[in-house]
């Protein structure tokens, strides 16, 4: 069976109008639950690069949402660079018809790293590179 990006995308924008104003909460439930499926599964890391790592891992090769995933993290900064996301294309889809985006990444993302570091994370930006599916998510450990 061959996964479609057309799909996914009209799926994904058609899910987030249908939630309408409980999508923002629900998106944030939706990356917790993704986060919670990695953590659950996985034991303790001894350092913030084998969080990452694993972390990594899960995101491009059990989710598979995107062509490429680069985790990082030290002690300070946590950043996931991503390419040929498809959900950014459904996001597209909101963005030209002036509604909200929603990204269950970016949650699933902050949520892991609480679970399994143990540490408060805070979104310092999302940026873009102008190419549809592609940006870095940029996360402070408090």
């Amino acid at each position: 069976m061959t996964t479609s990006l057309n799909f996914f995308k009209q799926y994904h924008s058609t899910v987030i109008k249908a939630l309408g104003e409980d999508a923002k909460k629900v998106n944030a439930k939706v990356g917790s639950i993704m986060a919670d499926k990695w953590a659950d599964n996985v034991g303790t890391f001894s350092s913030n690069a084998e969080f990452a790592e694993s972390f990594g891992d899960y995101l491009q090769n059990k989710l598979e949402f995107a062509k490429s995933v680069k985790v990082s993290c030290d002690d300070k900064n946590y950043t996931l660079d991503i390419k040929g996301c498809a959900i950014c294309h459904g996001n597209e889809i909101l963005r030209q018809e002036g509604m909200a985006t929603a990204c269950p990444i970016a949650q699933a993302a902050k949520y892991a790293a609480v679970r399994k570091i143990g540490r408060n994370v805070v979104t310092k930006g999302i940026d873009k590179t102008g190419v549809v599916g592609e940006c870095t998510m940029r996360f402070e450990l408090e």
